[in-house]
């Protein structure tokens, strides 16, 4: 289906009735004709002594210049009109239909030809943040227009596409709904699956890195996809739920972009839920807890992991994986982050003065590796509190690397050349593991709890764990088995080479102010394999 926009001149313009320029010449004829029976029926008392019909003869000419003046005015609004009306149904920055030139549209699809069935595609540019922050505004909007250009191109031959506007026999089909969102709406009766190629074909083809001064910007690009009339028949309706399945599809499925009505419900507990975290952060339900990590052969502390808990009203104590997502979502996570940073650090300082070699252990999130100000962030922490930046390690998951790897990466070794040590965590259950290994600058991995829970019990497990440790010793890599339950998972664990492991078999997570005690009783007791944490 084709859609253009009518001439601007012939829709737009609109010439001034010639009745109202007859109504304007006679209104004039009339004060002329006027002034003589003006002057016969003057006063001569009063123009004895002030002649007033003179001014009866300029009255007229006023009329005259006045009525041009407006003729003129009328003239110019008529002639601009055309432009005003581009401006308002058009983005500023890449001169792309906006989203009210797409509702006007759409208004045709849904009254006209609500039998069809339709898709909404939402695509948003991620890390994009960083390139206005890098190279300003100015720049930064020179790249957008670049990009809603390489969008567009990837469109332009989809003749189920709606054709938004047609420039020199090229047809616009996108539209800028401001920021980084771009719009696209097909019609995909005779190919149900059109929509989710088309995500596909732009999330994949559109990512080449944007040029300007030399210079390679990387981005990516993410994809929603509501369908109409399923998912609604109003445009802000499809909107909202081409975002969902957006934000779904960008964090939870990459292999699926189309709007699950599910999401629905699942948001309104969501909201609930974010209210109440906020909450919690302000009033400072959150605590510090900590899991040892253990020398297997020597069985000494090597570090300790620090986990936050949230001690919710209502629901009791959560665990990281209970809301750490949500925090994500609600947009705090980099501030909580910061909190378990400064807690951690200055924690640290107080156990080195007793444990000169200990260290502990924090996970960042994806959304942390954004934030520019991260490293010195840490800095500060670490001068301010005399602590060895070396003594600090950096927990980071595979799934924080896959969203954007390139500020990812390089965040990393900003991170590196601080002097802080890196690991890689649940190692084994992304999707990119000898990459990240060959790539990353980290010092050690983590091998993810579900190999090492029935390790002695599973040849698969086995195979696959020997398979890490032996790839990670030859790239000169230390390894740590989470989820050591068992004596002969430890054992296990020795005869394949792996020599760090933490897990319920050593210490259940207590708090962080329960490690100097944790560690006196473990070294008094030369260690007492499954004791339990002092309270």
């Amino acid at each position: 289906m084709t859609f253009t926009l009518q001439s601007r001149q012939s829709r737009y313009a609109k010439p001034i009735p010639d009745a109202e320029l007859s109504q304007m010449r006679y209104l004039s004829l009339l004060c002329l004709g006027a002034c003589p029976y003006f002057v016969w029926a003057a006063d001569d008392s009063f123009s004895a002594w002030l002649p007033w019909w003179p001014l009866l003869l300029v009255l007229p000419i006023v009329v005259l210049l006045w009525q041009n003046r407006r003729l003129q005015q009328q003239l110019a609004r008529s002639a601009e009109s055309p432009l005003r009306v581009h401006q308002l149904l058009h983005d500023e920055i890449t001169g792309f239909p906006n989203k009210e030139l797409l509702r006007q549209q759409l208004t045709t699809v849904f009254q006209q030809q609500a039998d069809k069935h339709c898709a909404l595609l939402l695509f948003k540019v991620t890390q994009f943040e960083a390139i206005n922050e890098a190279l300003g505004y100015r720049n930064s909007n020179l790249l957008l227009m670049q990009l809603a250009h390489r969008i567009n191109e990837q469109l332009h031959a989809q003749e189920a596409l709606l054709c938004l506007e047609l420039r020199e026999q090229k047809a616009i089909r996108l539209c800028h709904l401001g920021g980084v969102d771009f719009v696209a709406w097909a019609d995909i009766s005779r190919s149900p699956y059109l929509a989710e190629q088309l995500a596909r074909q732009v999330e994949q083809h559109v990512v080449q890195p944007l040029l300007l001064q030399s210079s390679a910007m990387s981005y990516q690009v993410c994809t929603g996809i509501a369908y109409f009339p399923e998912h609604g028949g109003q445009l802000n309706e499809l909107l909202e739920r081409a975002y969902l399945a957006l934000q779904h599809h960008r964090w939870h499925t990459p292999d699926n972009a189309v709007f699950d009505p599910g999401l629905l419900t699942y948001t309104d507990d969501k909201l609930r839920f974010m209210a109440e975290l906020r909450q919690g952060i302000e009033q400072q339900q959150l605590a510090l807890y900590v899991q040892p990590q253990m020398d297997l052969k020597q069985g000494t502390l090597e570090a300790a992991e620090v986990l936050v808990r949230w001690q919710h009203p209502r629901l009791g104590q959560l665990a990281p994986d209970d809301f750490l997502e949500t925090a994500e979502q609600l947009g705090v996570i980099y501030s909580l982050t910061q909190w378990v940073l400064q807690q951690s650090i200055q924690s640290l300082a107080e156990l080195q003065a007793e444990f000169p070699a200990m260290k502990l252990a924090v996970n960042l999130s994806s959304k942390d590796l954004l934030q520019d100000e991260l490293v010195d962030f840490i800095q500060a922490l670490l001068l301010q509190h005399q602590v060895r930046p070396a003594s600090l390690v950096l927990e980071l998951t595979e799934r924080a690397l896959t969203h954007e790897p390139v500020q990812a990466i390089t965040m990393l070794l900003r991170l590196q050349q601080l002097g802080v040590e890196l690991a890689l965590d649940d190692f084994g259950t992304g999707f990119s593991s000898l990459f990240h290994l060959r790539q990353l600058p980290i010092s050690h991995v983590k091998i993810d709890c579900s190999f090492i829970n029935d390790l002695h019990k599973s040849d698969t497990h086995i195979a696959i764990t020997g398979a890490i440790i032996d790839i990670a010793r030859n790239l000169g890599l230390g390894v740590v088995a989470e989820g050591i339950e068992e004596k002969q998972v430890e054992q296990k664990l020795l005869t394949m080479g792996c020599t760090r492991g933490q897990g319920f078999y050593y210490s259940r997570p207590f708090e962080l102010k329960g490690l100097a005690p944790w560690l006196k009783q473990w070294q008094k007791s030369s260690g007492p394999v499954g004791s339990p944490a002092p309270e």
